[in-house]
């Protein structure tokens, strides 16, 4: 009974460290993105018209390129399996 009294306190106590960690996480989150957003918009004024063009235009390209090669492995995955 001692035992499991113990290993009780032991869990709750862990529970506690996370929720605080997470909470600090969350915090530091909302604190910093924020400014990160700022200093991004003004990084992007600061951008001539064709930067933000060929920014905006990598951007695509990146994602598009990410999402063939996602759906090459699905079609891969599920002939693999047929």
């Amino acid at each position: 009974m001692r035992k499991s009294m113990i290993e009780s306190w032991y869990s709750f106590l862990k529970l506690a460290r996370f929720l605080t960690w997470y909470a600090v996480a969350v915090v530091t989150f909302f604190y910093l993105l924020p400014i990160v957003g700022l200093l991004a918009e003004s990084q992007y004024d600061l951008m001539s018209s064709a930067a933000k063009f060929f920014a905006i235009i990598g951007f695509f390209v990146v994602v598009s390129a990410w999402h063939i090669i996602s759906m090459r492995d699905r079609w891969r995955m599920s002939a693999s399996q047929a």
